[in-house]
């Protein structure tokens, strides 16, 4: 089942229509991962997607997506692909100033060892996974994460940082970080955790299929 966030009564027509909307009105340095941490626990469908509802607008006109996919037969199905010479780390490093140091820092507090790159580079949570995956990535790193950055002054410090994304990227709307964190552009927590799904799957040798 897939679980589409939106923020604005407006954006609700955006969704697909098969989604299962979920408004969330607040926010926070966690931007959707509060969200998508209350939508897992919750879920008991076979399979578990949570997008923004701006997915639709990111995909290819190629790779349609559709609810008989969603139901099919995968571990975890990324509705996005890049080349195989794309280098998620570096690249998040290029384009968000102490992203590299900042990661590795929180999976060090945790006490993981992170790899140094993704095999399979998933963007802006968009993928769907089976239900015990999942669960898993949230009970295992993201809810842990979550906690933890509330808790380190030294992580949260790090991770209230400018992103740059407000310069990045035309789509950022920096009246509503403005208006609810009090902030000039984008922390860059969420720009950290949306990129952990990637690395965890790694580390766990889990599978990914595409669209």
């Amino acid at each position: 089942m897939m679980h589409q966030i939106y923020y604005k009564p407006e954006q609700k027509n955006k969704l697909y229509p098969f989604a299962t909307p979920y408004y969330h009105e607040g926010l926070t340095i966690f931007f959707e991962n509060k969200p998508i941490e209350a939508i897992v626990n919750s879920a008991d469908s076979p399979t578990i997607a949570v997008a923004s509802w701006k997915l639709s607008q990111k995909l290819r006109r190629h790779q349609p997506l559709t609810n008989e996919r969603l139901e099919s037969d995968y571990q975890v199905l990324s509705f996005t692909r890049n080349s195989g010479r794309h280098r998620m780390m570096a690249m998040s490093n290029q384009w968000h100033p102490g992203f590299l140091k900042t990661i590795t820092l929180l999976w060090e507090k945790l006490g993981l060892k992170m790899p140094g790159e993704a095999k399979e580079p998933i963007y802006q949570n968009h993928y769907s996974a089976k239900s015990d995956i999942y669960k898993r990535y949230v009970s295992e790193f993201l809810s842990p994460a979550m906690e933890l950055i509330e808790k380190d002054e030294e992580l949260h410090a790090l991770m209230v940082v400018p992103s740059r994304y407000g310069s990045l990227s035309r789509e950022a709307d920096l009246k509503s970080v403005k208006e609810k964190l009090g902030m000039t552009d984008y922390p860059l927590c969420p720009f950290i955790l949306e990129r952990c799904p990637s690395l965890w799957f790694t580390v766990h040798r889990i599978p990914v299929t595409y669209l």
